[in-house]
């Protein structure tokens, strides 16, 4: 590196040479309580810390190099002064990711994309050494540090990628640069981001069109009306209602896991909800893709149980609770209330309902048509979260709290026993907190 004090370029040629650095431990990290002997740290300002502050403490650690967008922290020539961190992060993971000849899947959707990522990890793991992202780093620092963390001896790599504005699907395709494709689905989400819903549609489907530009394939749920007007030529397809290359049937629609026909197998999982079947479809139809033999994927989605508040049962004591509580729009909330509604064998269900975010001009009335749909269904119990739902928590058996916390509260008070209880909310609403009541 030079030692110099100087902005400089990201040039191929200073990516050659940071490369030859990160070869020594294959490890960047932007967490400098994370910077081992080796480590690349990379300093990024975020909303409330700036990352340079701790340029010093990283090489203390044994960072290899810090890299660093203000000059003030310059330190020494393990010090790597440049105009914008982020940018040469995203650069650096670029230049990373064209030194695999490999398929990089890129995933994405309104719903289930982080399921569906979880069950193509494990079926496709079942025969080949793949990475991943790990939980949902899907956003321009998330898919970068992705990029950066896989293995030498990838074979496959899945990458997620996430959306709240137009472009953004895009710019993350320019930095992972995918040769294969898929949406699980589109839905309305982030509208106030978007604008609209066609600024939902026409993010989401940059995957497809950097795809087709780039000679790749695509995995296409022709179920969704929005993905089939937008399929790239070169496409596998999948469906539960429709002829396609990958053929599905729902089975045991109102019991309380998720559960298709494919391939002439059964294939039963521990997803709860029946809309949770094109996200083993999905990986279903990956997984012959890849050559992998149906009994291999049924036995690797059969063994998937998920902990990450995405479609998860858990009994406790006294109840049992299905956890949807990681993220909720309006399509989301729809699917979760009607795979709910179907469930059979219970005479006590309960819905537990957090607010939606970020809707715009679009959220009084899409929390009522929620709020309505919940009213329809035959419950014991109601209980609405958040400021958005206040003025439709009305009617029998419906009660409307401002936290997560003041309804925690009110549920200690309750002796509730042998119900089915739906919990559904974001990170934002903490509706998680609700299960140590239940």
């Amino acid at each position: 590196m030079e030692h110099i004090a100087q902005v400089r370029k990201i040039t191929n040629e200073l990516l050659s040479e940071v490369f030859n650095v990160f070869c020594q431990s294959y490890d960047v990290t932007i967490d400098s309580r994370k910077v081992k002997q080796g480590t690349i740290f990379v300093a990024l300002k975020g909303e409330h810390t700036d990352g340079n502050i701790f340029a010093k403490s990283a090489l203390e650690n044994g960072a290899s190099l810090v890299v660093i967008d203000n000059k003030d922290y310059y330190i020494n020539d393990k010090t790597l002064l440049v105009e914008d961190s982020l940018f040469f992060l995203q650069k650096f993971a670029r230049y990373y990711r064209d030194t695999f000849d490999i398929p990089f899947i890129g995933i994405s959707g309104t719903n289930g994309k982080t399921t569906t990522k979880e069950l193509m990890y494990e079926v496709l793991s079942s025969t080949y050494k793949v990475g991943a992202t790990a939980g949902n780093l899907n956003n321009q620092i998330g898919v970068p540090l992705t990029l950066l963390s896989l293995k030498k001896d990838c074979q496959i790599a899945i990458i997620e990628m996430g959306a709240s504005h137009i472009g953004d699907i895009d710019e993350l395709c320019r930095i992972a640069n995918p040769n294969i494709a898929i949406l699980t689905n589109i839905g309305t989400a982030h509208i106030e981001g978007f604008g609209s819903f066609e600024g939902v549609i026409k993010t989401k489907t940059e995957l497809f069109r950097y795809i087709e530009q780039n000679n790749g394939k695509a995995f296409v749920n022709i179920d969704d009306e929005n993905l089939l007007n937008h399929k790239p030529e070169n496409s596998v397809t999948y469906s539960l209602k429709n002829s396609a290359d990958t053929q599905g049937n729902i089975i045991n629609a109102d019991k309380t896991f998720a559960s298709i026909e494919v391939c002439g197998e059964k294939i039963c999982s521990h997803l709860v909800g029946t809309y949770n079947c094109y996200n083993i479809l999905a990986a279903v139809t990956v997984g012959l893709s890849f050559g992998i033999d149906i009994n291999k994927i049924k036995h690797a989605i059969e063994s998937y149980i998920p902990t990450n508040n995405r479609s998860q049962v858990k009994k406790t004591d006294k109840n049992t609770l299905i956890l949807d509580c990681y993220n909720a729009n309006p399509s989301s909330c729809r699917f979760a209330l009607e795979a709910f509604d179907k469930i059979s064998g219970y005479k006590d269900k309960r819905v537990f309902i957090g607010s939606m975010k970020e809707l715009g001009v679009v959220s009084q009335s899409e929390h009522e048509a929620i709020s309505r749909i919940i009213k329809n269904m035959n419950l014991t119990q109601a209980v609405f979260v958040g400021e958005e739902y206040k003025e439709f928590a009305n009617g029998k058996n419906c009660v409307w709290f401002s936290t997560a916390l003041e309804a925690k509260e009110f549920l200690l008070k309750l002796d509730i026993n042998n119900s089915l209880i739906l919990i559904k909310g974001s990170r934002a609403t903490k509706m998680e907190i609700l299960q140590d009541a239940l």
